[in-house]
This record gives C-alpha cells, sequence and structure tokens, in this order.
C-alpha cells in the first residue's frame, strides 16, 4: 500500500498564514465596529461622578444647573479621545465656568481658531456677542440634543452637520415659526426647500457623498460665515451675488437663470410673476382634465348601469 505524499512545507506555511491575516483582520473590523466597546478618554475619572443621573448644583439665582454627563454618548462624541481637562482645566471645581452659548463657543474656538473666527463675522456670531440666545452656535450645528458632550463628527451619516441632515438641522430654528416671527421671517424657508428640486434630490438621495451632490443650505448660504441675506457681502445678496452663488454648481448660467430663481417665497403677481401665471393655467388645465375624466368614467358607468337594468 502506497503512503499518501506530504503536502509542501511552503503551501502549509502559505495556508496558515492566510488564516492568521484574515484572523487578524477580522479582529481589526470587529473592535472598529463594536462601537458599544469604546470608551472615552477619562484620565481623572470624571464620570465617576459625573455619569450619575440627577446630579447637579444650583447657581446664585437658585435654578438647577444639570451636570450630569451621558457616558454613552461621550462615547462615541468626536472627542471622545479628549480628556475632560482639555475643556475645563485641571481644576474645574475652582474655575467658575458660566455654562453659556457665548462660553460655549469661545471654548470651542481656543482649538477651532478658523471656524470660530468665521462665526464670529456671521450674522449668527454677531448676534451671539451682543446676548441673544436665539441664535445656532457650535453645539447647535455639531450635537443632536445641543450638547457639547454628543459632538459628532461631521462625515457620520446621523451628524447634524452631514449634508443629508443639514437642511433638517437649520430647519431646527428656521421652521420655527414662533421664533421666526419675532424676526420678521415669514417665508416657509425649511417647507419650501423641501419642495425644491435641490431639497427633493437631497430627501432622495441616500447617505453616501457621492449621491449628495446638489445644493443645500449651506452651499447657497455659507457654513460658520452665514450672513444675513441684507448684507450686500452675502452669498445671496442681490442679482450679481446670488449669480456667482449658482454659477458654482451651472457653470453657464446667466441673468435669466437667476431671474427666475424663486428662493424660499411663494410665486406671486410680484416675485415672478411668470411662475406665479404658469402655475394658475397649469392648475387649471389639471383640474379641467381631472374634471372631464371623472365625467366618463361616471357616463360609462351610469350607461353599463342601465343596459344591465334593461335586460
Amino acid at each position: 500500500m502506497m503512503k499518501p505524499e506530504r503536502e509542501p512545507r511552503w503551501l502549509t506555511w502559505k495556508r496558515l498564514t492566510l488564516c492568521a491575516v484574515i484572523a487578524f483582520t477580522l479582529a481589526v473590523s470587529w473592535v472598529a465596529l463594536d462601537r458599544d466597546g469604546a470608551r472615552a478618554l477619562d484620565e481623572n475619572a470624571c464620570l465617576a461622578c459625573h455619569g450619575t443621573e440627577g446630579l447637579y448644583k444650583t447657581n446664585e439665582a437658585g435654578d438647577k444647573i444639570s451636570l450630569f454627563v451621558d457616558e454613552k454618548a461621550v462615547n462615541t462624541a468626536a472627542h471622545r479621545y479628549i480628556d475632560c481637562t482639555t475643556c475645563h482645566t485641571a481644576a474645574p471645581h475652582d474655575v467658575a465656568t458660566p455654562l453659556t452659548k457665548l462660553s460655549l463657543a469661545e471654548k470651542c474656538g481656543t482649538c477651532h481658531k478658523s471656524e470660530y473666527k468665521f462665526h464670529l463675522q456671521s450674522i449668527h456670531g454677531q448676534q451671539l456677542v451682543q446676548g441673544n440666545p436665539d441664535v445656532a452656535t457650535c453645539v447647535d450645528c455639531h450635537s443632536p440634543e445641543g450638547n457639547p458632550h454628543s459632538v459628532i463628527r461631521v462625515l457620520e451619516y446621523n451628524a447634524p452637520a452631514y449634508k443629508k441632515n443639514i437642511a433638517e438641522t437649520c430647519a431646527k430654528c428656521h421652521d420655527n415659526k414662533a421664533l421666526m416671527a419675532d424676526y420678521g421671517i415669514v417665508e416657509k424657508v425649511y417647507e419650501s426647500f423641501m419642495r425644491s428640486f435641490h431639497g427633493k434630490a437631497i430627501d432622495l438621495g441616500n447617505y453616501q457623498i457621492g449621491q449628495l451632490d446638489v445644493a443645500t443650505c449651506t452651499n447657497c448660504h455659507g457654513y460658520h460665515d452665514v450672513k444675513s441675506v441684507n448684507d450686500p457681502t452675502s452669498p445671496v445678496a442681490g442679482m450679481d451675488n446670488l449669480l456667482k452663488t449658482c454659477q458654482q454648481c451651472h457653470v453657464d448660467a446667466g441673468p435669466q437663470f437667476v431671474a427666475g430663481f424663486l428662493g424660499h417665497k411663494e410665486a406671486s403677481t410680484e416675485h415672478v410673476p411668470a411662475a406665479h401665471y404658469t402655475e394658475i393655467i397649469f392648475r387649471v388645465i389639471l383640474t379641467t382634465v381631472i374634471a372631464f375624466g371623472a365625467v366618463v368614467v361616471i357616463a360609462a358607468i351610469v350607461r353599463f348601469s342601465l343596459k344591465r337594468w334593461r335586460k
């Protein structure tokens, strides 16, 4: 009886190496995907106390201020590998830290200097410095809960500043009728955007960057440097600025292209009257066609019923 030939040693080592590489890759992937197992950097064990729900302090006015920090949110935040003391100093209990929108923006600006500089020049930043608490600041746009401990990186699909989510993030303020009424803004900004081609394309597209190559709020109004539409330097102020903004995507756009742009306003006899009257004409035609079709169908049903009844 012949003995089976032994497998060459080099082939055995090759297979063992391949198995080791596959096992290592799977292990690394498991660790990367196991977000629940991630732990934020907490060198001074701050969460030992601040991770307790119901922890609060009372300020001079007698108001209760929550000191609770959600450990789960911190573990998945963009700053999870930055120790608490980076923002709160090495002796946080000995330093007065007023928790205001302005103080939070200033703290973000110690690292994000360029973004903070642009924000100060924006309509939001200018109002913030004047003490207006309504305006958007860093955490309003980068955290789902408006909490500095749950800021999410921009390229994460569930980030408020991810392109597919930007319109919805802006809508937290600009779709608030009561808030907008205080500033004389009567246009239905979010609703009109979502009815537009850009809004529908964003809404129908998935979360892949390649399918989100259409304009959203920040493409026209800016990012950290959003300006009032009445500011002459705003990208959407006046036909000349608006044309340059549109040409960033529509390179062949001309004055007529911009003249037919509705913006966030409804077409009317004063605002783009051609679109207003065209809408009326199509509405009349559509109503007529539907009414005529309904009459034809009803007549057919009556005729059929009469024939059945006569028989």
